[in-house]
């Protein structure tokens, strides 16, 4: 993948939360209260904003976050509390983001929580996904590198991979008039994903037929020319979905979890993450986040990266887990950010963005060198589409 390490591997409504239940489930759910140990390490505390699954072009919100902040249950049930207290919070249930997000006086809390010499200050983090550029990242992974590859060469060696992910994400939009750019994606999409492979041949011809119009078409060079290396990828895209893969092949929810799991393990040492319950995250995708997390990746000397000590992967429910309701409250804040950097603001990413943006990881998804100094900003380019 195009700007991580995990090569192989939605306005979405945040999901409504129903107890999982089916024999997907049933070997990595915690129930007890997390509590930091020998065995276990430190917690972390984990939940998303934003999921889509695989369908990655066209939705309300262009964003994934993926929050996480390293706490146990045993302390986050005092902050919990405190936050209850001194916000005024009388309703029944878990803390949820939404009962801050218009008050200024609860927000002004989470700022305290956050800011400088606040008690979660140095413990938090967030994995930031751009969805369109996800996808281009895929276009470039699946279909380009896999060709490259086969020819012998390798486009992650020298940051090719990035560089074209980013020419298509960029200045795709710019060099494909109307709606011709988000057709060349979504084609790819409706190919990639798991519904396209009931129907492969069909969803193959749609999507190369769109690449002969978007090559015909583009006004940029860099766009033309890697439209023109698109072409040849026919053989590649027949071959996606030949093998059993370990998740869905555009599926953003996994690597998420996995990078922050191998992020918090390198600065911390031997962690546990406890994730929300999400129904993508099963049982073999838990382990699927614990492998990655635990091994070596980087195609090159000069960027591999060594795994962590990740001791643990399991789900919880937010209503057990005070830990994971300081996730959710993290998750909110987060995906209000990347709201107001495609032009949504709101009283809450005005009064939060300043410490939330410190916590976005230097790895994130997007197509910035910095991306906590563009998250900073607005971006114009996603305000005019």
């Amino acid at each position: 993948m195009t700007g991580t390490s995990l090569s192989r591997l939605g306005p979405g409504v945040d999901n409504v939360a129903v107890p999982l239940t089916g024999e997907k489930y049933t070997q990595l759910t915690q129930h007890q209260p997390t509590t930091d140990d020998e065995s276990h390490g430190r917690w972390v505390a984990c939940d998303e904003s934003g999921w889509d699954g695989e369908q990655l072009i066209g939705r309300h919100r262009r964003f994934l976050v993926f929050a996480s902040v390293a706490v146990d249950d045993v302390e986050a049930a005092v902050l919990v509390q405190a936050l209850r207290e001194r916000g005024g919070i009388r309703q029944a249930g878990e803390l949820k983001f939404r009962l801050f997000k218009d008050h200024a006086q609860r927000l002004s809390l989470l700022q305290e929580l956050w800011a400088p010499g606040g008690a979660l200050r140095d413990r938090c983090s967030v994995y930031v996904v751009e969805k369109e550029y996800a996808a281009s990242a895929k276009v470039i992974d699946l279909l380009l590198e896999e060709k490259e590859y086969a020819e012998g060469g390798n486009l992650y060696a020298d940051g090719q991979a990035r560089a074209l992910a980013r020419t298509l994400a960029l200045e795709g939009p710019r060099a494909l008039r109307g709606p011709l750019f988000g057709d060349l994606m979504s084609a790819f999409v409706a190919l990639a994903s798991q519904r396209g492979a009931a129907r492969h041949g069909e969803a193959s011809e749609a999507f190369f037929t769109v690449i002969e119009r978007a090559w015909a078409a583009s006004t940029r060079k860099p766009v033309t020319e890697l439209l023109a290396r698109l072409r040849s990828t026919r053989a590649y895209a027949a071959a996606l979905h030949d093998e059993d893969a370990n998740f869905p092949l555009l599926e953003m929810l996994i690597p998420a979890a996995a990078q922050t799991a191998r992020r918090w393990g390198h600065s911390l040492g031997r962690v546990s993450l406890l994730t929300d319950e999400q129904r993508m995250l099963t049982d073999n995708a838990l382990g699927t986040v614990k492998l990655y997390a635990r091994s070596p990746v980087g195609m090159t000397l000069f960027t591999r990266e060594r795994g962590a000590d990740v001791a643990a992967v399991v789900r919880g429910s937010s209503s057990d887990h005070p830990s994971v309701q300081l996730a959710d409250l993290l998750a909110g804040a987060a995906a209000a950010v990347t709201e107001r950097h495609a032009g949504n603001d709101s009283p809450a990413a005005s009064a939060l963005w300043p410490a939330v943006v410190s916590f976005v990881d230097t790895s994130s998804l997007l197509p910035y060198d910095d991306p906590a100094a563009r998250l900073r900003t607005v971006d114009e380019r996603l305000t005019r589409r």
